[in-house]
């Protein structure tokens, strides 16, 4: 049973307890809920799976990045990953749906085709599951981002409880600005997200500063057109104060060139905004090649020289296929 469906079953009292256990003390069986009777136990642990799925494949990288596949209630694969960086960062990298609707030509998931939307539970389990890993390990989790397989905000009605459930002070716990969601752009899913402002950095894959480029590599952007998607934007900085975060990916010969830095330059003149620059990385079937680190340099190069603020991300699990647009759903 979804376990925000068996919470109904419970009075306010153990509701409480059973939430501050699996979001606090994160457990994950019912014979360590010790505020519970031996008989609650037992209830509990025979209507109720801590966890939506099930570990299907564990893969490890040399860079500190972990990759679980798992296989949800219907059988379908998702992939979640766990990020654990040097500097003290442990970031879980969750999907939201099973494969994704958007069809970008540079990912593995937008290959996949869609199956259907994660359950608010499915979502909340990927990052529950991460922080009982890190916790063996005597680390917390320090930042969710909503950035696997699939686009949140096609999925936002158990995106926004589930932003809800991280950021409640009495569970969780974890600050708003700590949780990223990167999206295509979809117009609709943006004015819901302003809507209900939830304060956690929004991330666009943008990819190109032309729309016809922009369109083949991203079949959704046909209906979400870039003049229309700046426009949003303005409209949520006004009303956040917040910048935008802008993902580029660089395709070797295809959006890496001066002109295309140029061009990105004025779409992002005078614009609250930080441009991330990801060197792509190889995914089956797809002819694209990453960019040289020449043409990273100049195009980050004319970037700065136009004042635009710019990093270049640090991309970690390519040997196990968790880096960005890899992810696939293969154990």
């Amino acid at each position: 049973m979804d376990f925000y469906e068996y919470l109904k079953n419970l009075t306010p009292l153990r509701q409480k307890q059973l939430k501050y256990a699996v979001f606090v003390n994160l457990v994950d069986k019912a014979d360590d809920l010790t505020t519970f009777s031996k008989v609650e136990r037992e209830k509990i642990g025979a209507e109720f799976s801590f966890m939506p799925f099930k570990v299907k494949a564990e893969q490890q990288s040399s860079d500190g990045s972990t990759k679980w596949a798992f296989e949800l209630a219907d059988g379908n694969i998702v992939e979640t990953v766990l990020m654990e960086f040097k500097d003290g960062r442990n970031t879980v990298c969750v999907s939201s749906q099973v494969g994704c609707p958007s069809g970008c030509l540079f990912c593995a998931t937008g290959q996949m085709g869609f199956m259907r939307n994660l359950s608010a539970w499915e979502i909340v389990s990927q990052v529950l599951f991460a922080s009982r890993k890190l916790k063996v390990e005597g680390e917390k989790l320090t930042n969710v981002v909503f950035m696997g397989m699939g686009e949140p905000l096609l999925n936002w009605d158990n995106i926004l409880p589930t932003i809800k459930e991280l950021n409640d002070p009495d569970y969780f716990n974890l600050g708003r600005r700590h949780m990223t969601l990167s999206t295509c752009g979809p117009i609709s899913g943006l004015k819901k997200f302003m809507e209900a402002n939830t304060g956690v950095t929004l991330a666009i894959s943008l990819h190109s500063p032309n729309q016809i480029l922009r369109e083949k590599l991203m079949p959704i952007a046909k209906v979400n057109r870039l003049p229309e998607l700046m426009r949003s934007l303005d409209d949520y900085v006004r009303l956040t104060h917040k910048r935008v975060s802008f993902e580029y990916l660089l395709l070797g010969d295809v959006n890496d060139s001066e002109a295309d830095a140029i061009e990105l330059s004025k779409l992002l003149k005078d614009r609250l905004a930080l441009v991330n620059l990801i060197v792509f990385n190889p995914i089956e079937k797809s002819n694209f090649k990453p960019s040289s680190r020449e043409r990273v340099r100049r195009f980050q190069d004319i970037l700065e020289r136009n004042r635009i603020e710019v990093t270049v991300r640090v991309s970690l699990g390519d040997e196990i296929s968790a880096a960005c647009g890899q992810l696939a759903g293969k154990q």
